[in-house]
C-alpha cells in the first residue's frame, strides 16, 4: 500500500512539471510568415472590392449624380455615333500624282435611244449611278427626277428644256444634272456627294478618272464645233422667270457674266430696274453629255462612253477644245 502511494505521488509530481516547448524550425517560421502575408493580401483585396461596390451603390442611389451620369453617357454615345457617321461618309480619295494613262473598267454602256432620243445627259448619269451600284434605269430617272421646262420658262442651267422623251427636246447643263442626281440619292438615303467641277485645267478632270471616278463631261457631238444659236428669251421680275416682258431690258449670252440691266424708258425708276431684266438664251445645237472613263497622255487620247455611240476614243487635244467650248462643265459623284 505504501509503495502504491509513493508511485502515485511520483506520477503527480511528474504531471505538474512543465513540458518542454517544441522547437520551431526556420522553414516552419518562413512558411508561417508567407501564409500570414497571403491572408493579409486576401483581406485587403476583399475590402477594396467591398468599398468599390459601396461607392457604386452610393452613386446610383443619389438621384442628382445618377442624372449627371446619364447625361454624360448620352453625350458620349451621340459623339460616338457622330464620329462613326463622319468616318463613314464617302471621301474623294484622289491620287496625288496623275499617271501617264488610266482606264476605269466595268462601266456599263447604256444607250439613250430609242426611249430618250434627246436624253444624253440623264442617260450618262444613269451609267454613272449604275457603276456606283445604284439600281436605276434611264427612263425612271428622267421621268421622276429630271426637272423639265418649256422654252421661255427657264434657262438650260435651271431645267431640261423640252423633254428627253421627245425628238425636239433640247437639253440641259451641269446644274440640272447635279440637282437630278442629288434628288435621286436622297431618296436612297445615300450620303454620296455630287459635285460640279467647272475645272480650271483639264488635268483636274483627268485626276478624277485616275481616282476611279467616271466624269460626266459636256462636249460637241463627234467633237464638231458649232456656234451658239439664239433659242428664246426669258424675263425675270423679282427673281421669278416669266414669258411676259417687264418694262426694262438687258441682253445676256449663256456662259457670260450676270445680267446687266439697262433702262428701257425714261419713266422707269431705278428701284424697278434692280429687279427686272430679260435674258436671251442661246444653245449649241450639237451639245451632248458623255462619260469620261480613261485617258492616255502618251498617245494623247481619251476614252468616253457616248450614250449614242457607245465607247469611243478621241484625240485628247480636240476633246479639250470641245470641253472648253461647252464652258468646262463636268460632274462627279463620290
Amino acid at each position: 500500500m505504501e509503495n502504491n502511494n509513493n508511485n502515485n505521488n511520483n506520477n503527480s509530481n511528474n504531471n505538474n512539471r512543465p513540458r518542454p516547448k517544441k522547437r520551431v524550425t526556420r522553414k516552419q517560421l518562413r512558411n508561417r510568415r508567407i501564409g500570414g502575408l497571403i491572408v493579409l493580401l486576401l483581406i485587403i483585396f476583399l475590402l477594396s472590392k467591398g468599398c468599390a461596390s459601396c461607392i457604386r451603390c452610393a452613386c446610383k442611389s443619389d438621384g442628382k449624380d445618377d442624372g449627371k451620369s446619364s447625361t454624360t453617357t448620352t453625350v458620349s454615345t451621340e459623339a460616338a455615333v457622330t464620329s462613326t457617321t463622319e468616318s463613314a461618309l464617302p471621301q474623294e480619295n484622289l491620287v496625288e500624282k496623275l499617271p501617264a494613262s488610266y482606264k476605269i473598267e466595268n462601266v456599263p454602256e447604256i444607250y439613250q435611244e430609242p426611249e430618250l432620243p434627246t436624253g444624253s445627259e440623264v442617260t450618262a448619269l444613269t451609267m454613272l449611278l449604275n457603276y456606283l451600284g445604284f439600281d436605276i434605269d434611264k427612263q425612271t430617272l428622267a421621268q421622276n427626277y429630271l426637272t423639265c421646262a418649256d422654252r421661255g420658262d427657264a434657262t438650260f442651267s435651271q431645267a431640261f428644256i423640252g423633254s428627253p422623251f421627245d425628238s425636239d427636246g433640247l437639253g440641259c447643263f451641269a446644274p440640272v444634272i447635279v440637282d437630278t442626281a442629288m434628288k435621286y440619292l436622297n431618296t436612297q438615303g445615300s450620303d454620296r456627294t455630287v459635285k460640279s467641277l467647272n475645272a480650271d485645267t483639264f488635268d483636274d478632270v483627268l485626276l478624277r478618272v485616275a481616282s476611279d471616278q467616271p466624269v460626266l463631261v459636256w462636249i460637241n457631238t463627234n467633237l464638231e464645233l458649232m456656234q451658239e444659236e439664239y433659242c428664246f428669251t426669258v424675263y425675270g421680275t423679282n427673281g421669278i422667270y416669266t414669258t411676259t416682258p417687264p418694262p426694262t431690258t438687258s441682253v445676256v449670252i449663256m456662259g457670260t457674266t450676270a445680267p446687266q440691266v439697262t433702262e428701257a424708258t425714261p419713266e422707269v425708276t431705278t428701284a424697278a430696274l434692280a429687279d427686272d431684266f430679260k435674258q436671251d438664251v442661246y444653245w449649241i445645237p450639237n451639245a451632248t453629255c458623255v462619260l469620261l472613263t480613261g485617258f492616255d497622255t502618251v498617245n494623247d487620247t481619251v476614252t468616253v462612253i457616248d450614250p449614242l455611240q457607245g465607247e469611243i476614243t478621241y484625240n485628247m487635244g480636240m476633246f479639250k477644245t470641245s470641253y472648253n467650248a461647252l464652258y468646262k462643265q463636268a460632274v462627279v459623284i463620290y
